[in-house]
């Protein structure tokens, strides 16, 4: 997944990257984070390029309604998931 100029890292179906992205110190909370941000500055860009002035309260809002941001909770979710099933059958984790 690509956002602005970053490229996210996507879950799959393989245990060792869903345990990267979701044990312990998962590092799918720092790419929230960093997909959040990047979403923040395509909103500020946004606006300027069109004269708009927005509050960053107002940015906030709209980057977390940003398609982009969007879409990677979409995709955390179903990584979770998959992460989720692997444990439950001792595949993995915990």
């Amino acid at each position: 997944m690509k956002v602005g100029e970053i490229n996210v890292p996507e879950p799959d179906d393989d245990p060792a990257v869903l345990a990267a992205m979701f044990e312990g110190y998962a590092a799918n909370e720092q790419w929230r984070k960093v997909v959040l941000a990047t979403c923040r500055e395509l909103v500020r860009s946004s606006a300027a390029l069109s004269g708009r002035r927005i509050s960053e309260a107002r940015t906030d809002d709209m980057a977390r309604q940003h398609p982009s941001y969007l879409q990677f909770l979409e995709m955390s979710l179903v990584g979770r998931v998959k992460w989720e099933r692997e444990v439950q059958k001792g595949g993995i984790g915990r």
